[in-house]
């Protein structure tokens, strides 16, 4: 009896390592974030330019989602890249308008979930 050994596409690989990171980023936004408001970080410096930088793999994930190759993945690749242009909004508005402001927390822990899914998605 043979086992057939299935192999993950390069794309899908490729995909799924880059939501790895974002992943990683998202939960270490929140550890700045929490350093900053608790005194243990220098400020909000660096959860301001992680949370720029992290925009490189959010857009690439959404621009390889629109392969054919990982047309599977091309809903939450948008979905993720629209909820992420969201959070840089409600950043940019949180001082002038802070109920809205106030909701950055909250579309960070659904950024967060959409990748889960998106990681999860990619690896079967």
């Amino acid at each position: 009896m043979s086992a057939a050994v299935t192999r993950t596409p390069f794309a899908v690989s490729v995909f799924r390592g880059l939501g790895i990171v974002v992943l990683a980023g998202v939960a270490g936004q929140f550890l700045l974030a929490g350093m900053a408001v608790f005194g243990a970080g220098t400020g909000w410096e660096l959860h301001v330019a992680t949370g720029g930088a992290l925009g490189l793999p959010v857009l690439t994930l959404f621009l390889l989602s629109l392969s054919p190759a990982l047309h599977p993945y091309r809903r939450d690749g948008g979905l993720l890249f629209a909820i992420y242009l969201l959070q840089v909004a409600l950043a940019a508005v949180g001082d002038a308008l802070p109920m809205l402001g106030a909701l950055h927390p909250v579309n960070g822990m659904l950024m967060g979930l959409i990748t889960v899914r998106l990681v999860g998605r990619a690896a079967l």
